[in-house]
């Protein structure tokens, strides 16, 4: 990769916690550093191994190899980061977002509990009514540890993938996340704090207390289906697909289906689309076009954990296997359909 797109690539897991390509190796896959005076620490700790990708500031005068040198900010809201050449990455807060302008690639961080509170007012109001922040669908902007705002963690997450230094050498691995250790500590000992702490904690401990973000979890349990949802939106309108509801968000395309059902609460199952012709299925990475029957029968095995009566014959069923298996996929049965259908 060219150190341009390398540098987004690490950007971009280092918000999100994404995994990045290639199997784990010594040192931290990201880390970002407040201050460039603590280059020294974080290498004597073995932070910094052949894999890492350490960011610096730099005032003009260049940094210390290994680090690459940056101007601006991560950390702050309404502060932009620049590599010093061509890219620019802008950090919005999430309850000030619906009013900013975005000129490019831009990270959206709930910063403080207003933050959060607007996150959750969206995410109510795309359950109830089926409308999503315009500003969360742009392909440009990227909401920072949707993890930790929705409960379902990613594994690959820790101080071995992303970590952030601030300019009093407290380490954590994201920058509103709760302090770890410091820029002396090892990875073992930092990764031994994050696992006490807690994902949630480790991504937002430093913003959020933590009973008022498991309470706002344990009462939404759709919240891993909706940001799934935004990306699903999000990628259908790269390709210029508009005007699309999302199954399960305010209505259903099943005529009588309840709204309300069981894949809300699994953010790992298909999610169906839909507008006044069009039908599209997304599963994981996968994103195909599907009649509407197709569509409809789909939505009620997931919306009813496969409890749907004579409302799904048994060849629609197959038919879906089938239309799974086309595309490399694995329809997730439930154990109480047909054996044929399994």
């Amino acid at each position: 990769m060219t150190d341009r797109v390398r540098l987004k690539h690490h950007l971009i897991s280092w918000a999100t916690a994404s995994p990045l390509d290639g199997a784990p190796g010594d040192g931290v896959g990201t880390l970002v550093l407040a201050d460039a005076a603590h280059i020294p620490a974080v290498t004597a700790a073995g932070l910094v191994g052949p894999r890492t990708f350490l960011l610096a500031p730099d005032d003009g005068t260049g940094v210390l190899a290994p680090a690459v040198g940056y101007q601006g900010s991560l950390t702050e809201p309404g502060d932009e980061f620049s590599n010093g050449q061509d890219f620019f990455l802008q950090t919005h807060a999430y309850a000030a977002s619906p009013f900013m302008t975005v000129f490019g690639p831009t990270v959206v961080r709930v910063f403080d509990q207003n933050d959060f509170e607007a996150f959750l007012a969206d995410a109510d109001r795309a359950l109830a009514e089926g409308i999503f922040p315009e500003f969360l669908l742009a392909s440009s902007v990227l909401l920072a540890d949707p993890a930790a705002l929705s409960g379902h963690h990613d594994p690959a997450d820790g101080p071995a993938l992303r970590l952030y230094a601030d300019r009093n050498g407290q380490v954590s691995a994201s920058p509103t996340g709760a302090v770890l250790g410091t820029v002396d500590d090892g990875l073992d000992r930092l990764t031994e704090c994050f696992a006490r702490a807690g994902h949630g904690a480790a991504a937002l401990g430093a913003v959020l207390p933590a009973e008022t973000r498991t309470e706002a979890l344990r009462s939404r349990p759709f919240l891993g289906r909706y940001l799934e949802a935004v990306t699903a939106l999000r990628s259908l309108l790269v390709r210029g697909i508009t005007g699309l509801r999302v199954s399960g968000f305010g209505s259903r395309l099943t005529p009588g289906l309840a709204a309300a059902g069981a894949d809300l609460a699994d953010p790992t199952l298909p999610i169906v689309l839909y507008g006044d012709e069009d039908t599209y299925v997304v599963a994981g990475s996968r994103l195909f076009a599907v009649d509407r029957r197709a569509a409809q029968a789909l939505e009620c095995l997931l919306a009813t954990s496969g409890v749907v009566g004579d409302a799904v014959p048994d060849d629609q069923v197959d038919q879906l296997v089938e239309l799974f298996a086309r595309h490399d996929l694995t329809l997730p049965v439930p154990a109480r359909l047909p054996v044929a259908a399994r």
